[in-house]
């Protein structure tokens, strides 16, 4: 999204495995855009070397005003920062990452779309339909029971989330509603799929702004 305000998002790690910013919209209809080519741009991928110990990799969405100014970054910041004149030693590469980029083994997300949603009358919601996609979803059976296992922060109540098979993909999608208690402050989603006890895809998560 390109927000109103600076939007920062943290997430704790402790010897992170790899982070990064994966564009995973690779079809040219999703942008339009014979100048740029949008749909070529690579993905990176921060594979650490080595024990980088406690901290956060921080994603950071600039608001601004065109396409003339990169708006989000993610990087890596020590629990522990270093003193002054002190060597501070952090080994990694960097994976380039197109067609084949880096996946989990299982389900990921491709999609997130919002809107108004179906709402009750009076009532103030947001919808989303948050699409899946992974060979642990493509080998299930088309009547599999699979939870869509969804939550939020003391400021969101989820009213509804619906997990069903995506027949044209192959994977699965899930119709996600929310209120917000306090229009005036955002509101930390998370979720995955699970298969009786099994988790079967990353977590998604998503910081409803405030508008």
């Amino acid at each position: 999204v390109n927000p109103k305000r600076l939007q920062v998002n943290a997430f704790a790690a402790n010897n992170p495995a790899g982070f990064g910013l994966m564009q995973r919209d690779r079809s040219f209809y999703s942008y339009e855009d014979l100048e740029s080519r949008y749909e070529l741009r690579p993905g990176i991928w921060v594979e650490p070397r080595g024990k980088w110990g406690a901290g956060r990799v921080e994603l950071v969405q600039l608001p601004t005003p065109d396409e003339t100014n990169d708006n989000v970054v993610a990087f890596w910041v020590p629990a522990t920062p270093p003193n002054a004149k002190e060597p501070f030693d952090f080994e990694y590469r960097l994976l380039w990452q197109k067609e084949k980029e880096a996946a989990p083994p299982q389900a990921w997300v491709t999609q997130t779309r919002r809107g108004m949603g179906y709402a009750r009358r009076g009532e103030q919601s947001a919808a989303f339909m948050i699409d899946f996609e992974g060979p642990a979803l493509k080998k299930l059976p088309p009547d599999a029971r699979i939870q869509g296992v969804f939550s939020s922060d003391a400021n969101g109540q989820i009213l509804e989330s619906i997990a069903y098979r995506h027949d044209v993909t192959g994977g699965w999608r899930v119709a996600l509603r929310v209120k917000r208690a306090d229009d005036r402050k955002p509101v930390e989603l998370r979720g995955f799929l699970r298969n009786g006890s099994e988790t079967l895809s990353e977590t998604w998560t998503y910081t409803l702004a405030v508008d």
